[in-house]
């Protein structure tokens, strides 16, 4: 019988289940350890092994899976959320894995910050609201040295999930006071209810992905990303290796390294997004787990190397395989509801995407998907929970890339059922332009 790997949960689309393949593909038997088989529903395709027991008790899932599985090769996750678990459950086994600690900073935002800045690395002014702050006091306290218009965020979410650009302390107040009262976020997640206020990185973003293994990293490169406009910072398109002079992709890697050391991260893939300014690399957040938004799969079709694979390898400590000489450009769009798709019409529903033929036969498309089920609900963009589909490109260079993605979006129109009959919504365009 082959070795176990185990996932603690899991993204229910895109890379969440193609690890599962890849498990098995490495000679692994892919275990789902899942306190709710009922939210999943691919990995019946897949293979994989579903185990139920209580993910939320990190005290007891060693004893559970031991009892349920007997002798385990390795734990991973491809959820944000169970990342410390994981982390926690690797220490109790005795097997490959980040310091439960180290991944409990990167998840909580707050704490990110305060260990970069005692680092001296680039940091935002910044301020935690509590549930049980006076929050006009503590908005007033923060506001006395961070500028606005400021960004305010849970301390915990991952998604872009309530991350505002607010303009007035009215709006940090209200907004802080929406974080601290919620006890669960939109996934049933249950929250820190801890608003970060921070300064305002007018720049723009990219993510250095990394592969680490007994705290020496190597970088696999640097994505650039395309977010929608604020208030809301919902990403919506991916390039890799982004179009960046070497002098820039250095400053980003080496700034990720500093700050996988100050938090303490060793092991595994990682996905740091950061910002570029004036030649000074911020952090904007440390994810210790492999990118999501299928930057993987971008990374693959740019030249072939597997994120994931490389992920799973830290996990059950096999060698890792070399990163390729150099990286053609790829990249993803996402499709993004219209701006008005719930706005004076009641509730709007996708009833299709019309369009998928013709992004597909767009020359250098790979992939074209819609993720959004027929007949779920639609509203304009406020998180990445919110995007309807994707499409996938290569190209030799980066403007053709950019016109690729641009002409293979355009030909996707969501169709919305309202109160109203169904309404066709014009093109979109990625907007991407390359210097």
């Amino acid at each position: 019988m082959n070795p176990v790997l185990v996932f603690v949960e899991s993204n229910t689309t895109g890379s969440g289940m193609l690890a599962f393949a890849k498990a098995a593909a490495l000679g692994f038997t892919p275990v789902l350890a899942t306190a709710d088989p009922a939210r999943y529903t691919g990995p019946a395709a897949t293979g994989v092994r579903v185990v139920t027991c209580d993910t939320d008790s990190p005290a007891t899932l060693a004893t559970e899976l031991r009892r349920a599985l007997g002798e385990i090769a390795g734990v991973t996750t491809t959820s944000e959320f169970y990342t410390v678990a994981v982390a926690r459950l690797a220490a109790d086994l005795g097997l490959p894995g980040n310091p439960p600690e180290a991944v409990a900073a990167c998840r909580d935002k707050g704490r990110t910050r305060r260990i970069l800045a005692a680092a001296r690395l680039p940091s935002p002014a910044f301020e935690l609201v509590g549930p049980r702050d006076d929050i006009d006091t503590r908005v007033v306290i923060a506001l006395s040295r961070i500028a606005l218009p400021c960004v305010v965020k849970p301390v915990d979410d991952t998604g872009s999930l309530s991350v505002v650009l607010c303009h007035t302390p009215g709006e940090v107040a209200a907004h802080c006071r929406r974080i601290t009262s919620a006890a669960v976020n939109v996934r049933g997640q249950a929250t820190a209810r801890t608003a970060l206020i921070e300064g305002y990185l007018a720049g723009p973003e990219y993510s250095v992905e990394t592969v680490g293994s007994g705290g020496s990293h190597r970088c696999v490169g640097v994505t650039a990303k395309r977010v929608t406009a604020p208030p809301h910072f919902v990403e919506r398109g991916h390039v890799f290796p982004a179009p960046l002079p070497a002098n820039e992709t250095r400053i980003l890697a080496e700034t990720a390294f500093r700050a996988l050391a100050a938090v303490g991260v060793t092991h595994g893939a990682t996905h740091i997004e950061m910002k570029l300014i004036d030649g000074h690399a911020y952090v904007v957040e440390i994810n210790a787990r492999p990118a999501g938004g299928m930057i993987p799969e971008v990374i693959a079709r740019a030249g072939g190397f597997d994120l994931l694979d490389a992920h799973l390898r830290a996990a059950v400590d096999l060698d890792q395989l070399p990163l390729p000489e150099r990286f053609a450009p790829a990249g993803i769009a996402f499709l993004l509801p219209p701006d008005h798709a719930s706005t004076g019409r009641g509730k709007a529903v996708l009833r299709e995407v019309a369009g998928m033929r013709e992004a597909g036969a767009v020359p250098g498309v790979d992939t074209v998907a819609v993720t959004a089920p027929q007949g779920s609900e639609v509203r304009p963009a406020r998180s990445s929970y919110d995007r309807l589909g994707y499409v996938i490109a290569h190209a030799s260079g980066h403007r053709e890339l950019d016109e690729t993605l641009n002409t293979a979006l355009g030909h996707l129109r969501p169709v919305l059922l309202h109160e109203f009959p169904p309404i066709e919504i014009p093109r979109q365009e990625y907007r991407t332009s390359f210097s």
